[in-house]
């Protein structure tokens, strides 16, 4: 992946359709209140609370999260944290997967990650290619892939290899 200078405008234009997709992804039914975040996961949900919440809409777009979606979200959480300079504990990666068998994004946790993903605009290609390929890899984990999310992470991959 190229880190070549990109256009913040382009790579802005790009973002929003990024969180359009997760916006329209998610079908809330009733606001739900969080489930508190457990001591071992802080370190987890303070790095990257976004990328998790945006993949979980991603998964819950269906309405369900099977144990695929949920064991690519997890390894994508770990290599998040790899990238970011730390490694996942054991008791972390076990709070984490325990964690994603109940979790549902309330209201205020996804405007955070639609915030905090919208802030990708200035950030770099990589970073938003990472999203969209995490994205790309819970919707294609249990095997039934919505062509209109296919075409989509597509067209978003496209134009940000052509940025």
């Amino acid at each position: 992946m190229s880190h070549a200078k990109t256009s913040h405008s382009d790579l802005g234009i790009l973002v929003e359709g990024l969180v359009a997709f997760l916006r329209n992804r998610h079908k809330e039914k009733t606001p739900s209140a969080p489930h508190p975040v457990p001591d071992q996961l802080a370190r987890v949900f303070a790095t990257f609370a976004d990328h998790l919440v945006a993949l979980i809409l991603v998964a819950r777009s269906d309405d369900k999260v099977v144990d695929e979606e949920r064991e690519v979200i997890l390894r994508y959480c770990v290599e998040h944290a790899r990238k970011r300079g730390f490694e996942l504990t054991l008791e972390e990666k076990a709070a984490l997967d325990h964690y994603l068998r109940r979790f549902k994004p309330s209201m205020p946790q996804m405007i955070a990650a639609m915030e905090a993903v919208e802030r990708l605009k200035h950030g770099t290609k990589d970073e938003v290619a990472e999203l969209i390929g995490g994205a790309r890899a819970v919707i294609e984990a249990d095997g039934v892939v919505r062509l209109q999310e296919a075409l989509y992470l597509d067209e978003l991959q496209h134009n940000l290899h052509s940025l």
